[in-house]
């Protein structure tokens, strides 16, 4: 009945439609199976429209709580992956790039380096480990960490900060911040590694998101 809610699933059936389009052209040019095709969200559901929401996990697009960040990711490869593989480690749309070159033979840049790996030698269980010892995100000061099974989000300009253990907490309701602070000083300290390395932001943000969660307030630029 939402005029709203009922554009956005149209919006939805669309775009599940186009990339029918996409497959069948493949199969029809007789290229599917030696096809790679990536599909991944472009962030969780955007909840800060009021229409859509990520339950049971927190937060949607533009943050980078589970609802923003534990989005679908899914490669289809007949000729190299088996259908229904399931792979649970986690991963990141910078290895699109990197699995993409692999598959295509394309040498990358000798000396340069890249953040993302090749996921199939892992989806196949060809190499065993994680694809990666930690994930990170950065946005106008708000910033996120993921090492294994926990979490570091903090924000720079509220002063919040939050440590979650996503195997026990997958919906991020519990800040361990407080109760082990050693744990989340070294996972602040391995974030700021991280952001040495990069160029500082280029243009500011347009607007701000405000999410408030277990008392904490976070600011998200939009």
């Amino acid at each position: 009945a939402d005029p709203d809610r009922r554009v956005y699933c149209g919006m939805v059936a669309a775009l599940d439609d186009a990339v029918g389009v996409v497959l069948t052209a493949l199969t029809r040019r007789g290229v599917a199976d030696d096809t790679l095709v990536f599909f991944l969200s472009d962030n969780g559901a955007a909840s800060y429209t009021g229409i859509v929401d990520n339950a049971p996990l927190a937060g949607g697009k533009l943050t980078n709580f589970e609802g923003g960040v534990n989005v679908p990711f899914l490669l289809r490869w007949p000729a190299r992956i088996a259908a229904a593989t399931v792979y649970t480690e986690p991963v990141s749309a910078l290895d699109v790039f990197a699995t993409a070159a692999q598959a295509a033979g394309a040498a990358l840049s000798p000396g340069r380096s890249v953040d993302g790996v090749d996921l199939v030698p892992f989806v196949r269980g060809e190499r065993k480990g994680l694809p990666h010892e930690a994930l990170f995100w950065r946005a106008a000061g708000h910033c996120a960490v993921r090492a294994g099974r926990h979490k570091l989000i903090t924000d720079r300009r509220t002063g919040a900060r939050a440590l979650y253990d996503l195997e026990t907490d997958p919906r991020e309701q519990q800040n361990l911040a407080a109760a082990d602070p050693e744990l989340a000083s070294e996972l602040e300290r391995r974030l700021a590694d991280w952001e040495a390395q990069l160029v500082g932001p280029r243009w500011p943000p347009a607007m701000e998101y405000h999410f408030t969660l277990g008392g904490l307030r976070f600011v998200f630029p939009l």
